[in-house]
């Protein structure tokens, strides 16, 4: 429903977290949700819970994957039994010039190191939500605490 649409799609060359949501509300228009604003990006992990779809935009060697592993079965929400092995992903690889979508990988997680080498670190992110909003108030500023 969603990959084939995707490929030739242009995400602005924006941030990193702009883009990944750019990408979000693409997949989220093609899947049939209504878009009030930004309501229906929820920031969390899976992105698009409904779906257990965890979006990502690759337009570099690596892809940040978040705080899970998604090689590793791990208990994501414990009061409806949703683990990591349960949260798909799709993948944009996008040219890092151009934005142009060039493909998809759309795969369970369980299934990634299949296609994708991982790097060794291991890292852990605190990731918070935060509202387009502040973003678009601070848009081409360097602000220190604001």
């Amino acid at each position: 429903m969603v990959a084939k649409k995707l490929i030739g799609r242009i995400l602005e060359s924006n941030a990193t977290k702009n883009r990944g949501q750019a990408l979000e509300r693409m997949t989220l228009e093609l899947l049939g949700y209504e878009m009030v604003g930004n309501r229906n990006l929820i920031g969390g992990f899976p992105d698009i819970p409904n779906q257990l779809l965890e979006v990502k935009v690759q337009d570099a060697q690596t892809v940040d994957l978040g705080r899970f592993n998604p090689e590793k079965e791990e208990i994501v929400f414990e009061e409806n039994n949703l683990i990591t092995f349960d949260v798909r992903y799709l993948i944009a690889l996008t040219d890092h010039k151009t934005g142009i979508i060039e493909g998809i990988i759309l795969a369970p997680g369980e299934k990634l190191g299949e296609i994708f080498t991982y790097v060794s670190d291991v890292s852990f992110k605190c990731q918070r939500s935060m509202p387009m909003s502040f973003f678009d108030l601070y848009n081409g500023q360097c602000i220190f605490n604001p």
